[in-house]
């Protein structure tokens, strides 16, 4: 055999020269190259020598069909916050697409429009076969999409929680921004503090308002005072949000919002109204959005690495595709950035 061998000269070879070569069938040949059991080890052996010497490369598209698999992981992402794309999910899906890509995953990015549709496009691409796991983002506490996958045993990962977590997730610790926020305002003097939110349909923004009332109550004030309106894509703006406040006759001195987004949208809100963010109102934001540090006044908000927040999901749904049964669960720290929006009252404040 080895003799023989030495004869082949290195070419790009199909599978049927290497079945000629070996003294094979290319039906042998393909099981033993795609990890079929019912090939004994002094057969497999032999073929792989064989293919070592041909230089042969198998059909890789004919390979994962034959094998139901994609090489590739699918995030479905919800409609974006601004009119291009939500730069929380771009830094995210930069970590992400490095974890995969050193294990030769593509990544493939699909743009769900609203709730209804995230649950449509997953069922989809599940249904047709077009990737071999799936990531969403802007978990519910009852999500439809964590069932339907489990009892599909689909590979799965997700970018936030649900009231079960009966999933490997990570997610950022909205608990803490939402009692550090208050914690802020508080050391700053400010009582009346109001809550922009992001639709409270989320499990992160239920977090963050949960956060904002354990801060208040630890600090022995009424959690029912913090004035909240909910803001939405394609719906109330940061913007609307403190020009309702505003008419209502009920401005807090202090806003923490939900997303960078919401936040520079309120600044604008505020000099519409005659009012000067990080002066007359205090503001902190959530997201640590690039432009943030570049408005006027520039943004108080919280931070956390998102490439690195990319790179554990993507080793997290690794995982999953390697057969591990472990549920993971990773809760990642936020950091206060402090910046100019967030100041002292400028008048006294009443609770």
């Amino acid at each position: 055999m080895t003799e023989e061998l030495a004869q082949i000269r290195p070419i790009r070879a199909g599978i049927r020269k290497v079945a000629q070569a070996s003294g094979f069938s290319v039906s042998t040949v393909s099981r033993a190259l795609n990890g079929y059991t019912d090939v004994n080890a002094e057969t497999r052996r032999r073929i792989e020598a064989v293919v070592e010497a041909m230089g042969y490369q198998p059909n890789y598209a004919a390979s994962m069909l034959r094998r139901n698999t994609t090489q590739t992981v699918t995030f479905v992402v919800s409609q974006p916050w601004g009119k291009y794309a939500d730069p929380f999910f771009l830094g995210v899906l930069d970590g992400l697409e490095m974890a995969l890509t050193a294990q030769d995953y593509d990544l493939q990015v699909v743009m769900a429009r609203d709730a209804k549709r995230e649950e449509e496009v997953t069922h989809r691409i599940v249904e047709r076969n077009r990737s071999d796991a799936v990531i969403f983002a802007r978990t519910r506490p009852e999500d439809e999409r964590v069932d339907w996958l489990e009892e599909r045993g689909m590979p799965f990962v997700t970018l936030g929680q649900t009231s079960r977590n009966s999933h490997s997730f990570v997610d950022r610790d909205q608990l803490r921004i939402g009692r550090e926020a208050v914690a802020r305002f508080l050391t700053l003097g400010h009582v009346g503090i109001g809550f922009l939110a992001t639709p409270m349909i989320y499990t992160y923004s239920r977090h963050t308002l949960k956060g904002i009332e354990e801060g208040m109550l630890a600090a022995g004030y009424d959690p029912g005072s913090v004035r909240q309106i909910e803001c939405a894509v394609g719906g109330r703006t940061g913007a609307d949000a403190v020009t309702e406040l505003y008419t209502r006759g009920k401005m807090p001195t202090a806003l923490i919002c939900g997303n960078d987004v919401i936040a520079i949208s309120a600044i604008e809100g505020l000099k519409r109204l005659g009012l000067r963010p990080g002066h007359d109102v205090a503001l902190i934001g959530s997201d640590d959005a690039p432009i943030s540090a570049h408005v006027r006044p520039a943004l108080t908000t919280f931070s956390q690495d998102l490439s690195a927040m990319g790179l554990r999901l993507g080793r997290l749904v690794l995982a999953r595709l390697g057969g591990d049964p472990t549920i993971y669960h990773e809760i990642i720290k936020p950091k206060l950035i402090v910046r100019e929006s967030d100041c002292l009252p400028s008048v006294p404040n009443e609770a």
